[in-house]
C-alpha cells in the first residue's frame, strides 16, 4: 500500500493553491517566484511530481480534509475524506497520509464499477 506523506507546511501550500490560485500549478509557482518564495516554489513543483506519479489532485485532499468540518458540508463527504485521507502526529508536525489506493477506490465507485471487480 502506498502512502503519500504530507506535511503541514505542504497541505498549507496545497491548501493556498486550491483557494486562491483555482486549483492552478502555474499560477501558484508565479505568485510564489514573484514573491520571492523560491523554496515554496520548487516544493510545489516536486508536490505536483508526487500528484503525477500517484494520480492525485493533492490540493482538492487537503483543501476538503482543512474544510471537511464546515457547516453545510455532508457526513458522506467527510467519511470520503476521511477514508482517503488522515493526520498522523510526527513530533510537533501533524501530518496528513494521503492513500492513493483507496482514491482510485473511490473513483471506482464513482464510475460504476465494484471495488475490487477484477475488471481491467
Amino acid at each position: 500500500m502506498h502512502v503519500v506523506c504530507l506535511s503541514s507546511a505542504d497541505c498549507r501550500l496545497l491548501c493556498a493553491r486550491y483557494a486562491e490560485h483555482g486549483n492552478s500549478i502555474r499560477r501558484m509557482i508565479d505568485a510564489l517566484r514573484e514573491a520571492g518564495a523560491s523554496d515554496a516554489a520548487a516544493r510545489m513543483a516536486a508536490l505536483r511530481r508526487v500528484e503525477r506519479e500517484f494520480d492525485l489532485d493533492l490540493a482538492e485532499i487537503c483543501h476538503r480534509h482543512a474544510h471537511r468540518h464546515d457547516h453545510g458540508g455532508s457526513a458522506m463527504e467527510r467519511l470520503v475524506v476521511d477514508f482517503v485521507a488522515e493526520e498522523r502526529i510526527n513530533g510537533d508536525d501533524v501530518q496528513l497520509w494521503v492513500m492513493p489506493g483507496r482514491v482510485r477506490q473511490i473513483r471506482e465507485l464513482m464510475d460504476g464499477k465494484l471495488v475490487g471487480d477484477l475488471e481491467s
